[in-house]
This record gives structure tokens, C-alpha cells and sequence, in this order.
């Protein structure tokens, strides 16, 4: 027994030395640490960009990221904010439920919101949903801007 617990406890001892020494100081070093290159504590300033200038009735569609994606905002918005339920300005072009589904006659032309944005009434007609007031939580606009991760999409 006396010498089972000798060399149970042998062995222990040994195991722990070896895993002593093979562990070494593993040294991570700060710029080694996140996805950025460079160090953590390096408060790097962002890029300085510019949304569109273009005015609604002069922007032309922007190709989706990706298949069921959103259209992106090609114009400026700076007009049109705050967006609200009761004051929309994005309405005044895209509030289109006849061309739902039609051809655009020209390519400058509005995109209209899509059969999603609307409620169908017992009578067949649609109503505009209530809750989907807020156009910017889906659509963004998009400035000028070398991607960050590369889109291979094509649709």
C-alpha cells in the first residue's frame, strides 16, 4: 500500500514539473490581440465621409448586397429627417401602390414600396402599414466609401 502511494504520488509530481516547464510565459502582445491591425489602446480616427449630394429626382438604384436585401438610399435624406408617422417625406415619391409590380417608365422614376409595406383591406384595396413609418431602419444611405469586407454577389 505504503509503496502504491509512493509512486502514485511520484508520478503526480512528475506530471506537474513536466506541465510546469512546458507551459512557459505565453506572451500575447497588444497588437496581436484584436481583429485591427495595430494596438488596442490606438484610438484610431475614422475615415471622413460624404453622403450623396444627389437630389432624389436625379438618383439612379443601387445594386443590393445581397439577394432579399433592402434597396439602399442613392439620394440624400438630410431633407427629409426627422422621419415620423405623421411626417414622411420618403411617402411623397415611394406611397406608389398602383406601380407595385409595373415597369419603371424612366430610370430616374421611384422605386415604389413593395407589396410587404402595405395592408389589404376586405374591399382589395391597401393601406399603407402603420408600423413600418420608419424607412431608414431597413433602407440606409450610402456614401462613397472603400468596402470593408469585399461583396462577391452578383444577382
Amino acid at each position: 500500500m505504503k509503496k502504491t502511494i509512493t509512486a502514485v504520488l511520484a508520478i503526480g509530481l512528475v506530471s506537474v514539473a513536466y506541465g510546469a516547464l512546458q507551459a512557459g510565459e505565453v506572451v500575447v502582445r497588444d497588437d496581436q490581440m484584436g481583429l485591427a491591425p495595430g494596438s488596442v489602446f490606438d484610438d484610431p480616427s475614422p475615415e471622413v465621409f460624404q453622403y450623396p449630394e444627389t437630389e432624389p429626382s436625379a438618383a439612379r438604384g443601387l445594386q443590393r448586397a445581397y439577394l432579399g436585401a433592402p434597396p439602399q438610399i442613392p439620394h440624400r435624406i438630410d431633407n427629409l429627417l426627422p422621419i415620423r408617422a405623421k411626417k414622411n417625406g420618403c411617402l411623397r415619391c415611394h406611397d406608389a401602390p398602383d406601380m407595385i409590380g409595373k415597369p419603371r417608365a424612366a430610370s430616374g422614376e421611384p422605386t415604389p414600396m413593395p407589396l410587404t409595406h402595405y395592408v389589404k383591406l376586405d374591399d382589395g384595396s391597401l393601406k399603407r402599414a402603420d408600423n413600418r413609418h420608419v424607412c431608414v431602419q431597413c433602407h440606409t444611405p450610402q456614401a462613397e466609401v472603400k468596402e470593408l469586407v469585399g461583396n462577391t454577389f452578383a444577382p
